[in-house]
């Protein structure tokens, strides 16, 4: 299976209407999940997670899939080993990301103060890179590098338990992922639209990922499971 990555804007789930009829669509431990967020905005970030993972799931021609928790709380099917995914979100975007084999990702927005972020968590090596670009371009540099942590630690399966500054992530063309953390041989891939940035991390090549925009005004089919985290 090739890998995929699905985005979606949560715009559309702002029509009430729209979004009972999609949170329908849901197993019921997702609706639960959104239930209890008392922020809109959250509720449809999490609404639109679980409807992205309901397409892959489809896609990958299965009805139904039970979902278990690893130590640090990384998702995964236990009856499904060949299919590896992982689901992040911010601001109005959220993203899902596909493999046969383990793989993460990470979406933001541009945004908080991204200069006191990378002195207290990037790698000595990422600052150093970082502070040497211009200031007008430091911002968008910082989310690359971001993202790029963030999808490499969640495709390994540790979370934060992981230190962020004890790897570091280099933005170019391939992106240098600098680790001893895992001897796999990981590959990240940013990606950028408009003020939201995104990476993926994979074993497989991640350049051939196939990028498949997902529109929640379309019609969403049900999808029926057991424990649910996502």
């Amino acid at each position: 299976m090739a890998i995929r990555l699905y985005y979606a804007s949560t715009e559309a789930l702002r029509d009430a209407g729209r979004f009972a009829r999609l949170l329908e669509t849901v197993p019921p431990e997702r609706q639960e999940k959104v239930a209890a967020f008392r922020i809109e905005a959250a509720r449809r970030l999490s609404l639109g997670a679980g409807l992205l993972l309901n397409r892959a799931l489809q896609d990958a021609g299965y009805t139904t899939a039970e979902i278990a928790v690893n130590e640090y709380g990384k998702p995964w099917f236990p009856a499904l080993p060949g299919f590896h995914f992982s689901l992040s979100h911010s601001g109005e975007r959220v993203l899902c990301a596909v493999s046969a084999m383990p793989v993460g990702c990470d979406i933001e927005k541009l945004g908080r103060d991204t200069a006191a972020l990378a002195r207290r968590f990037f790698h000595p090596k990422e600052r150093d890179w970082l502070f040497s670009l211009p200031e007008e371009e430091q911002a968008a540099a910082f989310f690359r590098i971001w993202t790029g942590k963030e999808s490499f630690i969640k495709a390994i399966g540790l979370g934060l338990s992981q230190p962020l500054d004890s790897f570091a992530v280099i933005p170019g063309e391939p992106v240098a992922l600098l680790q001893t953390v895992d001897p796999r041989p990981w590959r990240i891939r940013s990606f950028r639209e408009g003020d939201y940035f995104a990476a993926l991390c994979a074993l497989e090549n991640v350049e051939d990922a196939v990028i498949i925009p997902v529109n929640f005004e379309e019609t969403a089919r049900p999808m029926s499971a057991g424990r649910a985290f996502y």
